[in-house]
């Protein structure tokens, strides 16, 4: 999530974050291992759901694909790099855990038109 989010919501209650990642991670034959997550923050202010993805031997990586239904309104609807300094995405995986800063993507955001957004995010990260 932004780290801008977290700052805001880390001191209304950081217990209260609900955070369960699926124990059935699956195995590609490419070495891939796929993860589902999801995430709500304090306050109805986000929920997200996504896939972790990681690939462990050839081309190595570690990717979400996720959506988050959120009231938050930092951005206007379009697309930003997660990497620019107004985003600074950090993984909804890890959760308050730590940050663990993307190193590439995107965060596309679309108005939903009843105060609510829709935000996508495909981001890479180079740790756990």
């Amino acid at each position: 999530m932004l780290k801008r989010l977290v700052g805001l919501v880390v001191t209304v209650a950081v217990a209260s974050v609900l955070c369960t990642t699926s124990l059935a991670a699956a195995n590609a034959a490419n070495g891939a291992t796929v993860t589902h997550f999801s995430v709500a923050y304090p306050g109805d202010l986000a929920t997200c759901s996504g896939n972790r993805i990681e690939q462990s031997s050839g081309h190595l990586f570690i990717k979400d694909v996720e959506t988050c239904l959120t009231v938050i309104d930092f951005y206007a609807p379009g697309t930003y790099s997660v990497t620019d300094p107004l985003v600074e995405w950090c993984s909804d995986f890890d959760g308050f855990a730590e940050c663990n800063p993307a190193t590439s993507g995107t965060l596309t955001v679309s108005a939903n038109g009843d105060g609510t957004f829709t935000w996508s995010i495909v981001a890479y990260y180079a740790k756990h």
